[in-house]
């Protein structure tokens, strides 16, 4: 028997990737004859099962919770290859599942995170404009620099992004900085000058171009009146192997943050489905995926005649991607029967 003694964050990074994909605990009556290759003592167990509700510890084999039961009853099963963790009274619980995640792992790992996409934390607007500028000084002037995961309701300057802040990164760069929420975005002049968005333009039926009180633009763009900027400016551009090597590089990566955080399960929302499988086949893939189809995939399933629930525990066809109707409650510009807090706007 292997005995090891973890701190919480060791405990988390370890179950997390060894048991990821076991959204429920299934509470064995009995113990099964081989040794199971992994047992976790001394633990606050919720099982998430009226049949036993409460347990103090749990075995594992071949992927599979085998037993859940006492301390007791757990130790009593391992045999000389299994091994031992002891979580001194931490709190167990089945995996989590996300239901709606358009994370492809790519941005984490090659973009500029203006905030932080894991854990609460407030930033300043500063930070956030040095952040881009260190970012344009590697940037040839005319393309895009964007920063990624900016939260409004986390600044300690208590107060939104403006086309000012983000004029004081570059005025020979368009600059894009994208809410978490994903339904808006804010710019600086060179990006509403490139792409021929004045005070005079007219908001869009499917999005808004914000002003300040006195008419002028505040940099705010709102859902589909981006689609503006589709075309302007200059982008990175790779190789068809290069996009494909980040799409796995950007699977794994975020496959390793899913179940850090005690995500097992996740809907993909899209996404490129031949680097989830690549990511599979190479081991590196620690979450269960339900695919949510759109575009040139969900014709080809539809073509094809296949359904949802196709694939294994792994990777399986889930609902259809997302269809938008509305804005963004969090952005705030979904359309509501009463104004939002703190505001006498419905939309």
């Amino acid at each position: 028997m292997r005995k090891h003694y973890r701190s919480r964050r060791e405990f988390m990074g370890v179950a997390g990737a060894g048991l990821a994909g076991m959204a429920v605990m299934q509470v064995a009556p009995a113990v099964e004859a081989s040794e199971p290759d992994l047992i976790v003592i001394n633990a606050k167990v919720y099982t998430v099962d009226s049949r036993m509700p409460r347990a103090e510890a749990f075995a594992v084999k071949g992927g599979r919770f085998s037993a859940v039961g006492s301390t007791a009853e757990i130790r009593a099963v391992a045999g000389k290859r299994t091994e031992i963790f002891d979580a001194r009274q931490m709190t167990v619980v089945p995996g989590f599942t996300d239901c709606h995640n358009h994370a492809s792992g790519e941005v984490l790992l090659y973009e500029v995170l203006v905030g932080n996409p894991f854990e609460v934390e407030f930033v300043t607007i500063s930070s956030i404009v040095e952040k881009l500028r260190a970012k344009a000084r590697q940037t040839p002037p005319g393309t895009w620099v964007e920063g990624f995961f900016f939260d409004d309701t986390k600044v300690k300057d208590k107060r939104e992004l403006d086309v000012h802040d983000l004029d004081e990164v570059s005025a020979e760069h368009p600059v894009a900085v994208r809410h978490r929420g994903g339904h808006t975005s804010y710019y600086n002049s060179k990006a509403l000058e490139m792409a021929g968005v004045t005070k005079n333009t007219p908001n869009r039926p499917e999005g808004t171009f914000d002003r300040f009180k006195n008419g002028e633009l505040n940099g705010r763009v709102t859902d589909r009146a981006r689609e503006v900027f589709n075309g302007v400016g200059r982008r990175a551009t790779f190789t068809p192997q290069q996009t494909a090597q980040r799409s796995r590089d950007g699977i794994a990566h975020i496959s390793k943050q899913f179940v850090r955080y005690g995500l097992t399960s996740v809907h993909h929302e899209g996404g490129e489905l031949s680097a989830l499988q690549d990511v599979r086949a190479r081991g590196d893939l620690l979450h269960r995926v339900s695919y949510e189809a759109s575009g040139r995939v969900l014709k080809s399933m539809i073509s094809s005649g296949i359904q949802t629930g196709f694939g294994d525990e792994w990777i399986r066809f889930g609902a259809t991607s997302e269809h938008t109707i509305d804005g963004s409650f969090s952005e705030r510009t979904m359309v509501l029967s009463q104004p939002y807090p703190g505001s006498r706007k419905h939309d």
